[in-house]
Formats: C-alpha cells, sequence, structure tokens
C-alpha cells in the first residue's frame, strides 16, 4: 500500500490529493520487517510520502498551520527509523543510496553505472530533473565505494612499512575522485536551477527553520493513542554521505578546529547507525597522512599523498560549483528581487557557503620540508 502511494505521489500532490490518499492508509505494523532491505525500502516509501504530504498539503493551503502527520505514517515511520538508527526525516540515504533500482536484469547491468539504466523509487515531481538530483550521487558513491576497502587496506599495510601498496593506492585514489567528478556535470543539462529551488528543494525540509513558513513546531508525528511528536530536524543533504567523511578520516583530514566543525558531526545524526559507528572505528586507526608524515624522506609518497588531497580538494571546489547554481545564485536572484537579504542554507538548512569553504580549505596536504 505505501508503494501504490509513493508510485502515483507526483500526480497525487499535483492534483492536490495526497491527504486523502493518506486517509485511506491502514496502520501497518513496521515491526515484523526484519531484513535491512526490507526497512530500507519502507524509509524510503515513507519519507517521500510523509514530506509529500506535510509540504504538498501546505503548498497548496492558503492557511497558516502544521499539517500533521497521521499515525498510519507516524508509527511505522518512527519504528523503522528507531530499527535504522536515524532521525525520522528523508535524509541522503533515503533521497539516494535507497532511492534507485537498474532497469536491467542483474546480469545485464552494465557496470559502471549509467543514468541511462537507473531509475528512483521515490519522486515528488515525476521529472527527470528530480531523478537526476537523485542518481548523479549514486554514480558517485558507486564509482568510490572501492576506496573503502582499499584505503583501509593503505591502513594496513602502512602498519607494516609497505611504502609502495600505499603509494598505489593513493594514486588509484587520486584516479578514482576524478573519474568521481566527471558525474557532476551530468546534472546540469537535466536539472532547471529555478525549477530545484523554487520547486523541488521545499519538500526536502524536516521541519527546522520552518517557523517562517507558517510551521512552528515543525513536523508534527501523531499517535493512536492520541499524543503528538514535534520533530525540528535538518533536511536531506549530500554532507550526510559517509563516503567523504570516511576519506577525510583515512586521509588525515581534520575539520574539528572551529565552531563550524560541529556541522560536520551533527549530519552524522543522520546516517544510518552502522554508518556512524564505522566512521568512529576508522577514526580510531591511525590515518595515512600520519605514515606519510612521519617519513619526510620519501619524496614519492609525500608527492603522491599531496596530490590526492588536492584532487579531493578540488572535487569539494566542483562540488561548490554545483551548489552555487542551484543554491546561491536563485537565492541570491529571490532577495534581490524582493529587495531583502537572506541567508544561503543547503538543502539540509545548514548555514551554506562556510560550511561548503571550510569543507574545502581545510582539505590540505602536508608541507615540504625545503
Amino acid at each position: 500500500m505505501w508503494e501504490d502511494i509513493l508510485s502515483q505521489l507526483p500526480q497525487l500532490i499535483a492534483n492536490g490529493e495526497i491527504a486523502n490518499a493518506v486517509a485511506c492508509l491502514p496502520l501497518l505494523d513496521a515491526s515484523q520487517l526484519s531484513a535491512a532491505a526490507d526497512l530500507q525500502h519502507a524509509y524510503v516509501c515513507l519519507a517521500f510520502i510523509i514530506h509529500g504530504h506535510v509540504w504538498g498539503i501546505h503548498a497548496a493551503s492558503t492557511k497558516q498551520g502544521t499539517p500533521q502527520i497521521p499515525p498510519q505514517l507516524s508509527e511505522p515511520f518512527l519504528e523503522v527509523c528507531k530499527r535504522i538508527g536515524t532521525e525520522p526525516v528523508l535524509s541522503y540515504s533515503g533521497l539516494c543510496l535507497w532511492n534507485w533500482r537498474s532497469t536491467k536484469d542483474r546480469q545485464n547491468c552494465p557496470v559502471p553505472l549509467s543514468l541511462d539504466h537507473l531509475e528512483t523509487f521515490g519522486s515528488f515531481t515525476g521529472t527527470i530533473g528530480e531523478a537526476a538530483f537523485y542518481l548523479v550521487p549514486v554514480l558517485i558513491e558507486a564509482e568510490g565505494a572501492h576506496l573503502i576497502q582499499l584505503l583501509l587496506q593503505a591502513v594496513r599495510a602502512a602498519s607494516s612499512g609497505d611504502f609502495d601498496y600505499v603509494k598505489a593506492a593513493l594514486e588509484e585514489t587520486t584516479a578514482t575522485l576524478d573519474r568521481m567528478s566527471q558525474h557532476l556535470p551530468k546534472l546540469y543539462p537535466l536539472l532547471d536551477a529555478k525549477m530545484f529551488y523554487h520547486e523541488l528543494r521545499p519538500f526536502f525540509s524536516g521541519g527546522q527553520g520552518a517557523e517562517d513558513k507558517g510551521l512552528p513546531r515543525g513536523m508534527v508525528f501523531q499517535r493512536s493513542d492520541g499524543s503528538e511528536l514535534d520533530v525540528k530536524c535538518i533536511g536531506g543533504s549530500a554532507a550526510q554521505s559517509s563516503l567523504f567523511p570516511f576519506l577525510d578520516a583515512v586521509l588525515g583530514v581534520s575539520h574539528g578546529n572551529s565552531s563550524k566543525g560541529s556541522v560536520f558531526q551533527e549530519m552524522r545524526r543522520y546516517m544510518p547507525e552502522h554508518h556512524r559507528r564505522f566512521l568512529q572505528q576508522v577514526e580510531a586507526l591511525p590515518s595515512i597522512r600520519s605514515f606519510v608524515a612521519a617519513h619526510p624522506l620519501e619524496a614519492e609518497l609525500l608527492d603522491t599523498f599531496n596530490g590526492c588531497l588536492d584532487k579531493l580538494r578540488s572535487w569539494r571546489g566542483k562540488h561548490m560549483a554545483v551548489v552555487s547554481k542551484y543554491i546561491v545564485q536563485p537565492a541570491r536572484a529571490m532577495a534581490n528581487e524582493s529587495g531583502g537579504e537572506t541567508e544561503l542554507q543547503g538543502t539540509a538548512g545548514s548555514s551554506l557557503i562556510s560550511f561548503l569553504r571550510q569543507s574545502r580549505d581545510e582539505t590540505i596536504g602536508i608541507t615540504k620540508n625545503l
């Protein structure tokens, strides 16, 4: 039943029928779900329906107030989020990591993945541009996934003094980051910036900072016993990906030297629990940076490490360009039209420019001793 509504969600929102469709749902017991894949798919279905319900009703209403989330959505969603170990909001995992499937069978699925052979489960608008916004990150994650095993093995190799393996792993990481960055421009011809900013992005809000939108209580989850839970979460954001925090941890890139460092930790609340635990375990390991710094006379190793960090820094610069196109420029245009000012916020509601600039500027190599 959740899947039926999800498959019709763009039409239900556009026609103002989402509330009626949700009202017809029975209250299902999500505690019966046990497999990880089932929990993840239930999370995608329920999160998209909830955000479509809240923001679809809000956009169609001329009244100020909070569209409440009824028990038939609230109770299974809160149960699923508890089991996954994440906040009750549509996060990056639901938007991207678990929101795709191949149109080909397993034997014929192309490797590497291609946008031509992927589709999403959930969508608010049913547009190609929205699908691309979710699927381009899937391409990037798939491209970089093998770096996890590669770099963990490099950490082990460093502990035994295997300079050649560490150097080769850094070279492969550099090449992979270059391939990952080549996926970013695929978004440009498919997703219109104005459409994203004004039509799609509002659906991502998790209720935090929504007072000016007439939702002072944020997302209000109703329970069958009559109680209510007010939730103010940040929305889904690429900053909730665990891949880049992994790269930072294993390469020794630190983002904790300023008050903004707390933003990086805040984003982890919106990752699945096993992702958070994994990152904590990786951070407890000696970093490749510490190994390289301990051997300053290994010039080739140092150059390779610094080249890898340069590529990661370049990636972050290219990501800033994407954010500039889809958030910064439309926000400034809207502020200019209204004659006011606006604080630039990411899709998660985070302070945008300073966060991205810090991410980039702290991605630095090791200074050579002349």
